[in-house]
């Protein structure tokens, strides 16, 4: 069945919600949220955002003893075969210095996180997806993409999106929303009945300003690593 879209009320919303955002939690219990272990997290931009989106973010990651990091690839553009290679070597290049990465991706971010675990799971050891349109993502936006699918230069698209939305071969998180007008919320989901969905309320534009959002995200960043043949 073909998902039905966010509609307009849902957008309105979204609008709303990104010309006057809300700012980055304060988290003065910050002492009280679980210590990293010092592990490297790469966070992954939405579509149309940098790493600038993310500053607070990692910095808090920071505070609680993680190596934060950002793509460092300026504006994501969608999974361009230049941003593709140059998020694998940004992996690789942390990989190589501090050990398997967790990977954290905000909407079209948690595609390039699935797309990198599938293709190097020794460098992965957790994926966050953050209202990221895990299963027929050209289907579920409020400005359906499937008919331009075939013209993306230099990748196809269709076999990307049946990558993505296999179960990666880590442990994974999808955190969605009912209340995103941006992407229906029932692809954000893993459909599995031990997968791990968390649902929390805000908009999609806001999801790493929301701090029930970053306090899930934080808690499976404190999870050890899976043992191997277990996620």
């Amino acid at each position: 069945m073909t998902p039905r879209p966010p509609g307009l009320s849902g957008a309105a919303g979204e609008f709303v919600a990104f010309i006057r955002p809300a700012p980055f939690p304060a988290f003065d219990d910050a002492a009280r949220l679980p210590r990293g272990d010092g592990h490297a997290v790469l966070v992954l931009p939405a579509v149309f955002n940098s790493d600038g989106y993310s500053r607070d973010f990692r910095a808090l990651l920071a505070r609680l003893g993680y190596t934060a990091h950002g793509w460092a690839l300026g504006l994501n553009r969608g999974p361009t075969a230049r941003l593709i290679a140059g998020a694998t070597a940004q992996l690789e290049a942390i990989a190589r210095r501090d050990g398997p990465v967790s990977l954290v991706g905000h909407s079209m971010g948690g595609l390039f996180a699935r797309l990198l675990a599938h293709r190097h799971p020794t460098l992965v050891r957790r994926v966050v997806t953050l209202t990221s349109p895990i299963h027929r993502p050209a289907d579920s936006l409020l400005v359906p993409l499937a008919p331009f699918l075939g013209l993306w230069p230099g990748v196809d698209l269709r076999a990307i999106a049946a990558e993505i939305a296999a179960p990666p071969p880590v442990p994974s998180t999808a955190i969605y929303s009912r209340e995103d007008g941006i992407c229906a919320w029932m692809c954000c989901r893993e459909p599995s009945p031990t997968a791990d969905n968390v649902e929390v309320a805000g908009r999609h534009v806001t999801m790493l300003q929301n701090e029930a959002a970053v306090r899930i995200v934080v808690d499976r960043l404190a999870r050890p690593p899976a043992t191997p043949g277990r996620t």
